[in-house]
């Protein structure tokens, strides 16, 4: 083995001392190989069951700089409700705008058959 004095590399990074192997393990003298030993197979991770609806969300960087992966994401009753506008009084928004505009119609107070005539302002007198 090769004693390493500490050093600098040339990217400024600083390396302790250490020893280095001159070798390859396998071919040092006096050793036998190594014999790799058997890694067990990985054990599939179970998908969570998804109940409800779920919407996806798209991999994104947060504000500490953390990405986050691509997921989906179960909906609550009032994610559901706010996304489908009933939530948080949207309904009644609905209503008070339909009264402050006069409800559905012409759009004028007087009925659609009558028309105002210069005659009938001004007053006559029949004897």
């Amino acid at each position: 083995m090769t004693y390493v004095r500490p050093h600098y590399r040339r990217d400024g990074t600083y390396v302790k001392s250490h020893n280095r192997r001159t070798r390859p393990r396998s071919a040092q003298p006096g050793t036998a190989a190594r014999r790799a030993t058997p890694r067990p197979a990985p054990v599939p991770r179970p998908r969570p069951v998804r109940t409800g609806p779920t919407t996806y969300v798209g991999p994104y960087y947060r504000a500490d700089g953390t990405r986050v992966r691509g997921h989906h994401r179960t909906l609550t009753p009032r994610t559901l409700a706010v996304a489908a506008g009933t939530g948080g009084g949207g309904f009644l928004l609905l209503l008070l705008l339909l009264a402050l505009a006069g409800g559905t119609g012409t759009g004028s107070k007087a009925p659609a058959d009558t028309t105002s005539s210069p005659s009938a302002s001004t007053a006559t007198h029949h004897r």
